[in-house]
């Protein structure tokens, strides 16, 4: 995806316009590899490639333009909404960029007759006027690859079919973890926020979505009307020399699991001596699960995105934790309160393990729930014991 938003000037498309294609036009599906150097780079890219040897005419089409000083850029992008754009520069261009970036950028020469190369064309001229250039973005279902693939099935007359097994594709989530496993904690964030509906296994349409899935989909694609191809030549212009390292150990998991160390050893050595450290110690915890599942509860009432509903997180993570940071100070006051509050929680974090079964957690969050179990466990039977002695002994 593209970083910048550069400018498309009306009187390079309108001389367009103005020179029809040639005997021999050419329409290539154009896949770029993976940068570490922004996230999104992660994800590679796609674009739609036309030539015309009579015409010297070479355009690289390019759905994947924004800018971050569009207003609401980042807001609209957390809830699904963030608006791209089409873009038009000289396919040189474009290769010099991801040449230098170390990223390969490979070609698919399409099997379309010169007459679907021309109305390919004009469409995608058309699209790229300014009043018509922008859309709705859409992570999995529209985004910089899945338009080439719609607009390649659309001017192929017929259209095509995919000789692909179901089996062997994976689901939304492995496909996103796949592109981004160098970056951990991006990775980690993006789990906590995609729910149940991301592990169900993708369609060859739903895989379209990451560029390099949708270049292997197109291998192995067919025209309907003759049975031929859609590939007719392949050709990897730029190869990967870009590196994409994979950090050897695991962020998240090291994280949570010295926390519950952490955890532990405040419990059976610092809590004797003195119950501040043990209670700051909880007072965070809780702060941070209330602050991530206020998060999670707006993306799952407010985001356009459809994967963010039904998620399993949402059942452990919850703006309620913040009213035990407020009342856990207080404990003889809010007894009865914080009792029952204990007690669902240790409740839902057993049931977070169950849906375990159902949606993939993050890594490490397994470790974490049962944590949390335990300290709730600990607050309303060990701490408190049924009588609040331990707190009156430390007022």
């Amino acid at each position: 995806m593209s970083k910048h938003l550069f400018p498309i000037t009306l009187l390079t498309l309108l001389w367009t316009l103005m020179l029809p294609l040639g005997a021999t036009p050419r329409a290539s599906l154009i896949t770029c590899g993976q940068s570490g150097e922004f996230v999104f780079y992660l994800y590679g890219h796609t674009a739609i490639r036309i030539t015309d040897p009579e015409t010297g005419l070479d355009k690289a089409y390019n759905y994947g333009y924004f800018s971050l000083e569009q207003k609401n850029f980042i807001p609209n992008f957390m809830i699904g909404k963030p608006m791209y754009m089409l873009g038009v520069t000289d396919f040189d261009s474009m290769v010099y960029d991801y040449a230098a970036q170390g990223r390969r950028v490979s070609e698919q020469q399409l099997n379309l007759r010169p007459d679907e190369v021309q109305a390919l064309m004009d469409f995608l001229d058309w699209n790229a006027l300014p009043e018509n250039a922008e859309y709705r973005y859409n992570y999995f279902y529209d985004n910089c690859a899945t338009r080439p693939r719609d607009l390649i099935e659309r001017f192929t007359k017929g259209g095509l079919v995919y000789r692909v097994d179901p089996a062997s594709l994976p689901t939304f989530r492995e496909a996103t973890r796949q592109c981004s496993k160098s970056a951990k904690w991006y990775t980690f964030g993006t789990d906590l926020c995609l729910g149940v509906k991301s592990d169900t296994r993708m369609t060859v349409h739903d895989a379209a979505f990451v560029p390099e899935l949708l270049e292997q989909s197109m291998d192995l694609a067919f025209r309907k009307d003759t049975g031929e191809p859609i590939v007719s030549r392949k050709e990897e212009i730029v190869p990967q020399t870009q590196l994409i390292e994979v950090p050897r150990f695991d962020g998240p998991l090291v994280t949570i699991l010295a926390l519950v160390a952490i955890y532990l050893i405040c419990y059976f050595v610092v809590r004797r001596y003195t119950p501040i450290p043990w209670q700051v110690l909880r007072c965070g915890l809780y702060l941070l699960l209330g602050l991530a599942g206020i998060v999670l509860w707006f993306l799952s009432l407010f985001s356009a995105h459809p994967h963010t509903l039904l998620n399993a997180n949402m059942v452990l993570m919850h703006p309620f934790w913040l009213i035990l940071v407020g009342t856990m100070w207080r404990e003889l006051r809010h007894r009865r309160l914080n009792s029952l509050l204990y007690l669902i929680n240790l409740l839902l974090a057993l049931v977070y393990l169950g849906l375990g079964y159902v949606q993939t957690l993050p890594i490490g969050m397994a470790y974490l729930a049962i944590l949390i179990g335990l300290d709730q466990f600990i607050g309303r039977y060990v701490e408190w014991g049924g009588t609040g002695k331990v707190f009156e002994e430390h007022k």
